[in-house]
């Protein structure tokens, strides 16, 4: 922080008798800002390292690793008088539910009402520079939140995560009301609050998804997919960041050349001393099952890469162009009109509703009752035969280009979201 503010020491609780006394404290507020730091970029096993609780009058930082539990925070967070402000709170909520299991009501997301009011700079460090013109250094942006003891100077910087929050909160409702958005906002607030943690599952064929793996061999894929399931495995018996344990460059080399013994394994570029240590046998040995088993020709078919037909593609373009007019001509972010997985859920709804009105289920009352009939007409359109044979030429185009590989369009999400 570059600013003259003397803060007074932030209280850090480890212990289960001090997070109950806090958890009595926040009971009796309307309001907490709330932040975590979890072990993602260092931990294969991600979980919750620091939970950071500003009340209006203190701050707190919690030591999720020395409480063994968060329980006592359950009632604060589920508690509908008691508003729960974030900063880009989606996956703050996800790891609260993953974790611990908290149910959580009512939210105030400072980064969705910055993005709803049509602001260019949505981080948190930019906004608190805006308002409060305090400089929040960045320079902690990476720290590992799982190793103890953590220093002063990490406590100093997750405090100041959530320490402006709440003054930012009313900042930026009276903006919100002021431009008559406060509604849009909170439509979203209870969309985010409504996520849910994804399945926890690992998908063996991975490996499709490293850079360069398409371009090598069916027994060079082979080899690829030998070396990512032991690296898969390894990373979660040491419980580190799997890029940590094998860089994905090196991995793609691996496969591609395929080194049949320890020499030519050590002089392969990227191998450093380390690496060749600490897995070198290891890594031969899993080039060498991977040579002998079956080549992998072709990428599994996946359920959510089905392509889609003609109709549903053009119905799927339609609805981005309308929704990127729309924040156009309302000076947002495209996202505040409609989010992209309804556009997705939009465009295939045609084929599976009996009546109109039942294409409209899958959005909020808020989005139905500003953008219903425009949707409805849009869906309703039928599709013009010279439209279908131009999207019919451009797929044969884009197939024969990929030489019959690759997956469909928008619905695996990859597709354009402007």
């Amino acid at each position: 922080m570059e600013d003259n503010e003397e803060l007074a020491p932030v209280a850090v609780i480890e212990t289960i008798p001090d997070l109950e006394h806090l958890a009595r404290e926040l009971v009796g507020v309307d309001r907490v800002a709330v932040d975590l730091e979890s072990d993602s970029f260092y931990a294969y096993h991600e979980k919750v390292c620091l939970l950071q609780l500003s009340s209006p009058y203190e701050d707190f930082i919690v030591d999720p690793l020395a409480t063994r539990d968060l329980s006592p925070l359950g009632p604060m967070f589920r508690d509908p008088a008691i508003e729960k402000v974030f900063h880009a709170g989606e996956y703050d909520l996800i790891c609260l539910k993953r974790d611990y299991g908290f149910d959580i009501a009512n939210i105030f997301d400072t980064m969705v009402a910055a993005r709803t009011l049509g602001a260019k700079e949505l981080g948190l460090a930019a906004l608190v520079n805006k308002h409060f013109n305090v400089v929040l250094s960045k320079k902690l942006q990476r720290s590992d939140w799982g190793k103890r003891p953590l220093t002063q100077e990490q406590y100093a910087y997750a405090r100041l995560d959530t320490h402006y929050l709440l003054e930012l909160r009313d900042i930026l409702h009276k903006e919100l009301a002021a431009k008559d958005r406060l509604r849009d906002a909170r439509d979203e607030f209870e969309r985010v609050v409504r996520v849910q943690p994804p399945e926890r599952e690992f998908d063996p064929n991975a490996f499709w998804r490293l850079a360069g793996a398409r371009e090598l061999t069916p027994a060079g894929r082979a080899v690829l997919k030998g070396i990512y399931l032991f690296r898969e495995r390894t990373a979660s018996e040491l419980d580190k960041a799997a890029f940590r344990v094998l860089p994905e460059p090196l991995m793609v080399r691996l496969a591609a050349e395929s080194p049949r013994d320890l020499d030519a394994l050590q002089r392969m570029r990227g191998m450093t001393p380390y690496l060749f240590s600490r897995y070198g046998k290891d890594l031969l040995a899993a080039v060498g099952e991977g040579l002998a088993a079956e080549p992998v020709e072709r990428e599994p078919e996946r359920r959510q890469n089905k392509r889609w037909d003609l109709a549903t593609m053009r119905r799927y373009e339609t609805l981005r162009q309308w929704r990127k007019k729309k924040a156009e001509e309302g000076g947002v972010d495209t996202v505040v009109i409609l989010p992209t997985d309804d556009l997705r859920t939009l465009a295939q709804v045609p084929e599976r509703v009996h009546y109109p009105e039942q294409w409209l289920e899958a959005l909020t009352p808020r989005k139905r009752e500003l953008y219903g009939p425009e949707i409805l007409e849009i869906l309703a359109a039928p599709l013009p035969e010279t439209a279908a044979a131009g999207t019919a030429a451009g797929g044969r185009r884009r197939r024969r280009r990929r030489r019959g590989g690759g997956s469909g369009g928008p619905a695996n999400g990859t597709g354009a979201a402007s």
